[in-house]
C-alpha cells in the first residue's frame, strides 16, 4: 500500500527537456480502442523509475532511456486493458471517493489543498489531470480486487516454513538501532556525479573529527532528514536500505560509519543507540508473512491474468 501511495503521488511529475531534438509526440501503442502516445510514456516516466527505486538522472542517457520508455510503456498499456476491463463491468470512481482518498494524501503531506495543487502543478502536470490519473489508478485497485484477490490462497504451511526460515527457534527478542545519517546525492547517474558527491562526503567525515554530528549534518546533509540534524529514527533488520542496514547494524552507540554507498547517494551512518527489545509475538510476525505471501501471490496471478487480456485484445505495439 505504501508503495502505491508513492506511486500515486509522483504521478504528476513529467520530465521536461529529456529529448528536445525528439519528435514532440506520435501514438507508440493501440490498445483496443485507446491509443498510447510518446507524451504519455515521458509523463510516467519519472514516477516509474521513482517506483523502482532508481535514480532519475538515467532517463537523461540515451543507452538507458529506451529500454526504461518501453517498461513504461508495458506498463501504460497493461493499465488501459484493466481500465477499460473496468468500463465492462460498469465499475467507476465517484467524485467522493476520490476526494476523500485526495484529502487523505494532503493530510498525509501535511498541506492544504492550495499547497497540494501547487505542488503537484509544478512538476507540470494539470492539477485536473492528476486528478483523472488518480482515479484511475484508484479503478485499477478495485479491478485487482475483483479479479485476483479472491484467488489468492496462502496455506499455513507456507507461513510456517517462511517463518522458521526468517527466525528459526528463537524468536523472542529482536536488535533495535537509533540511527542518523548524513546524505550526499549525485546531481547525476554518470561517474564524475558521483565522484563528487563522494568527495563531499569525505569533506563532511573529516569535519566530524573535530564538529558533531548533529551541526555538521545540518550544515551539509542534502537530505530531508538535514533540518533534523540527520535524525532518521529506530529500525529493527529488514526496514532500512539493505547496504545502509548493514552498516548500520554493525555499529556500537557513538560510532560513525565511513562513507556508504547506498541507490540514493553517500552516507555518513551515525549510531545513537543499539537496545535489544522483546520481538513481536508469533501471532503478528506470521500475520506480517501471510500479508506479504498473499502480496507475491496476487503479483503473480495478476500478471496471468495480464496476459489473458492481452491475448483476446487488440494490442498493437510500434515503440
Amino acid at each position: 500500500m505504501k508503495r502505491l501511495l508513492v506511486t500515486m503521488l509522483f504521478c504528476a511529475i513529467c520530465a521536461p527537456g529529456l529529448a528536445h531534438a525528439e519528435i514532440v509526440d506520435r501514438i507508440v501503442a493501440r490498445v483496443n480502442d485507446d491509443v498510447v502516445t510518446l507524451y504519455d510514456i515521458r509523463q510516467s516516466a519519472i514516477p516509474f523509475v521513482l517506483q523502482q527505486g532508481m535514480n532519475p538522472a538515467i532517463l537523461e542517457q540515451p543507452e538507458h532511456r529506451g529500454e526504461l520508455y518501453r517498461d513504461v510503456l508495458k506498463d501504460l498499456v497493461d493499465r488501459k486493458l484493466l481500465v477499460q476491463e473496468a468500463a465492462k463491468l460498469e465499475l467507476t470512481v465517484k467524485d467522493d471517493e476520490l476526494n476523500q482518498w485526495l484529502a487523505y494524501t494532503r493530510q498525509q503531506q501535511g498541506m492544504t489543498e492550495e499547497q497540494f495543487s501547487q505542488m503537484i502543478e509544478q512538476y507540470g502536470m494539470r492539477y485536473d489531470a492528476y486528478r483523472e490519473m488518480v482515479r484511475q489508478n484508484l479503478l485499477k485497485i478495485r479491478m485487482i480486487k475483483i479479479k485476483v484477490g479472491s484467488q489468492v490462497n496462502v496455506s499455513q504451511s507456507e507461513v510456517d516454513q517462511l517463518f522458521r526460515e526468517r527466525f528459526g527457534d528463537d524468536a523472542n527478542s529482536e536488535r533495535f538501532v537509533t540511527v542518523s545519517h548524513i546524505l550526499f546525492r549525485p546531481t547525476d547517474d554518470n561517474s564524475s556525479a558521483h565522484a563528487e558527491a563522494r568527495k563531499r562526503a569525505i569533506a563532511a567525515l573529516r569535519r566530524l573529527k573535530t564538529e558533531d554530528f548533529e551541526t555538521v549534518a545540518r550544515e551539509t546533509s542534502e537530505g530531508p532528514t538535514s533540518t533534523k540534524g540527520g535524525f532518521l529514527g529506530t529500525f529493527r533488520t529488514g526496514e532500512l536500505d539493505p547496504e545502509f542496514e548493514k552498516v548500520a547494524f554493525a555499529l556500537q552507540p557513538g560510532d560513525t560509519s565511513d562513507v556508504v554507498r547506498t541507490k540514493f547517494g553517500y552516507h555518513l551512518i551515525h549510531v545513537t543507540d543499539v537496545e535489544e527489545r522483546s520481538g513481536p509475538d508469533t501471532d503478528e510476525r506470521k500475520d506480517l508473512i501471510r500479508g506479504e505471501l498473499q502480496q507475491k501471490a496476487m503479483e503473480r496471478l495478476l500478471e496471468q491474468y495480464l496476459q489473458t487480456l492481452r491475448t483476446r485484445s487488440f494490442v498493437d505495439v510500434r515503440y
